[in-house]
């Protein structure tokens, strides 16, 4: 999905690349360009509203990088956001805002959380998250980096 959105309307950049689109060019793109070429299913007209509100200056997005704010505001008003649930949201902290206290908990990251640990039968989300309670802010990215620390070689000097 992401592709297909920067190939079709991110700006040309050097060596034949696109930029990620600017809100205001997903707002003009229309809810069947979400549906057949983006292919973004249910997630089109949030993502056509979204960019809609951030082009029409209705929605400062640029607000959750306030540090004064809580991580708990954050994700109140990540969430208050159509089509965010607590995966995005949390995404979203972690990825994008420098905020790292959420677990990204979704299809993956369960089972592969049950896999790592050990852990038979599938572990409820609350039980992931007293586990790593105990990193506090940095939960979320203490999670992130269990679970992805496959995807580097061992012995790489640190």
């Amino acid at each position: 999905m992401t592709t297909a959105l920067v190939d079709n309307l991110g700006v040309e950049a050097p060596g034949g690349g696109h930029t990620f689109p600017s809100p205001t060019a997903m707002a003009a793109a229309d809810e069947k360009f979400y549906k057949d070429v983006i292919r973004a299913g249910y997630r089109g007209p949030y993502l056509k509203k979204l960019a809609t509100d951030v082009a029409e200056g209705t929605l400062d997005l640029e607000e959750l990088n306030d540090p004064e704010l809580s991580d708990d505001e954050v994700a109140a008003r990540l969430l208050a956001l159509p089509g965010v649930g607590p995966y995005a949201a949390a995404h979203v902290m972690l990825t994008s805002l420098g905020r790292y206290s959420r677990l990204v908990l979704d299809s993956w990251t369960r089972p592969t959380y049950g896999k790592l640990s050990g852990a038979r039968g599938v572990l409820k989300d609350a039980t992931i998250e007293r586990r790593f309670k105990r990193y506090g802010d940095w939960a979320g990215l203490a999670f992130w980096l269990y679970l992805t620390r496959g995807w580097v070689e061992d012995g790489l000097p640190v």
